[in-house]
């Protein structure tokens, strides 16, 4: 049974929300803001990101919602939905080590030792490691219990060796949250997997840029030939992979603190329309009227989330609703933006001529990968009608 939405903030709410507006009024400095609206170049803003990151972390942000006997504030899930969405509003960077940050710090806290604890998230946190993410494989990507990266135990170390793919700022980060295969006998497969903090500057790790669509290279695959782990940095047992995968997971997916985001592409998009003088276009103003409905449909889709999670209720499987709502969502958005601009929406976003910078071009280019990343859309699909729908799974 669904709780019954509520659509109030309490007085806390409220002055919550006014702390943190004054906080990044007087902290955000006005170049940093709006950088990468409607898609970026990650590489491109390194410093931005890592100084933001830095500020935040010194003003005890990052541990929003974390407990107090960790260093956290507790807040609430409609303060933390606040807190996106005030930064959102704001304009505000990404930080560099927002996998760590938002990923493995978490994931550390809840599974990892007390030696890892005290070794690794205040580093995390205030950026003086950068961590990044190797979970995905060229053949295991939605499938990730079919990894074949393996990891053996030699002399009281662990050897890896294997290659992961989509490994997002793997080409500046310091260490890697990576899962291997421990037990390549272990049935069902995903029993015989490892989660692992790996040293990306030691000789057995080899990081390749990804040349994308965008330009950037922020993709990266990752080689490991006898890459040594310690055994200290082994998280759990040998074979707890896959529970920490999916606390890792637990972390990944949110409903509100995406909502201002595309409130905000939706008005920049009308803008667009009114700018290029093609409101008068009935087709186009229908086009633009159904974005403005599917993003407040996802932003009361978010505040019914919230409501589960102020009533201590953990998210299920319709999470998947969400994830495949936001990046179809955008997808949408960011054709009808590239479309209205005509045959200045095939240029490219470097081009003297693109209209507004070819941030639509970029925004429209990210699109397609949201739909992958984070659960494909086919993927969600398949958890929607199987464990939502309660549909028979097909042969």
């Amino acid at each position: 049974m669904l709780p019954t939405m509520d659509l109030n903030f309490t007085p806390e709410d409220e002055a919550f929300r006014t702390e943190v507006g004054e906080w990044l009024e007087n902290n955000l400095p006005l170049d940093w803001r709006n950088r990468g609206v409607g898609g970026y170049r990650e590489d491109e803003d390194e410093d931005v990101q890592r100084e933001w990151q830095r500020k935040l972390h010194a003003a005890g942000w990052l541990k929003l919602g974390w407990p107090k006997e960790a260093g956290g504030r507790e807040a609430t899930p409609m303060q933390l939905a606040i807190w996106q969405e005030e930064l959102a509003k704001a304009g505000s960077p990404p930080i560099l080590g927002r996998l760590g940050v938002t990923l493995a710090a978490p994931t550390l806290n809840v599974m990892g030792s007390q030696w890892q604890k005290d070794t690794y998230i205040e580093k995390i946190l205030s950026c003086e490691e950068v961590w990044c993410q190797g979970f995905s494989e060229p053949n295991a990507g939605s499938d990730l219990a079919g990894l074949k990266t393996r990891a053996e135990q030699r002399d009281g170390k662990w050897i890896l060796n294997g290659q992961k793919v989509w490994s997002s700022g793997a080409h500046y980060s310091d260490r890697s949250f990576l899962l291997a295969r421990t037990d390549p006998e272990a049935d069902p497969p995903h029993r015989g997997i490892g989660y692992f903090i790996v040293d990306m500057h030691q000789p057995g790790v080899d990081v390749r840029k990804i040349q994308q669509l965008t330009g950037g290279g922020e993709f990266c695959e990752i080689f490991l030939n006898d890459a040594v782990v310690e055994e200290q940095d082994l998280v759990g047992g040998p074979t707890d992979g896959w529970k920490a995968a999916m606390t890792t997971f637990g972390f990944e997916r949110g409903g509100l603190a995406n909502a201002a985001r595309f409130e905000r592409a939706v008005d920049s998009l009308a803008q667009l329309v009114r700018h290029l003088g093609a409101s008068a276009d009935p087709l186009l103003r229908q086009q633009v009227a159904q974005a403005k409905i599917e993003a407040h449909t996802f932003r009361m889709n978010g505040l019914r989330s919230l409501t589960k999670a102020q009533q201590g209720q953990a998210p299920g499987p319709e999470a998947s609703l969400t994830k495949l709502f936001w990046s179809e969502m955008d997808k949408r958005i960011q054709e009808t933006a590239v479309a209205v601009q005509g045959p200045y929406g095939a240029l490219w976003p470097d081009s003297p001529w693109a209209i507004e910078e070819g941030r639509w071009q970029l925004g429209w280019m990210w699109s397609q990968a949201e739909t992958i990343y984070a659960g494909s859309s086919e993927i969600q699909r398949n958890i929607i009608a199987e464990r939502v729908l309660g549909l028979p799974r097909g042969r």
